[in-house]
């Protein structure tokens, strides 16, 4: 996690609506925005983000589950750390079978 960072993007969950958000990665906080109201503020340990398609993760935030399509997924997977599941023996986008070919080199 690098620091400091803002991602817009959709952010949807069981008792929420698909919703335009900003996500502010700062100090040690993540903290989440929508229509220039602040909807909440956790640290940085209590998100744990999985990478779930290309453009898709799963945030889990203090025991509650999201999900969230960043504007930039490639720069949000970076600043989290997000770690992509590979547990399907082939990925519906070839992920897995291009990480192995790279590995194996």
């Amino acid at each position: 996690m690098c620091g400091m960072a803002k991602f817009t993007g959709r952010l949807q969950g069981s008792d929420l609506y698909p919703s335009a958000v900003l996500i502010d990665i700062s100090d040690g906080r993540f903290s989440v925005s929508a229509g220039g109201m602040q909807i909440g503020s956790w640290a940085i340990q209590k998100i744990n983000a999985e990478r779930t398609s290309i453009f898709r993760f799963e945030l889990n935030i203090d025991g509650e589950r999201f999900d969230f399509n960043p504007d930039d997924p490639s720069a949000f997977s970076d600043e989290m750390g997000a770690v992509i599941d590979l547990t399907e023996s082939k990925g519906r986008f070839g992920i897995k079978a291009r990480i192995e070919r790279t590995a194996n080199g």
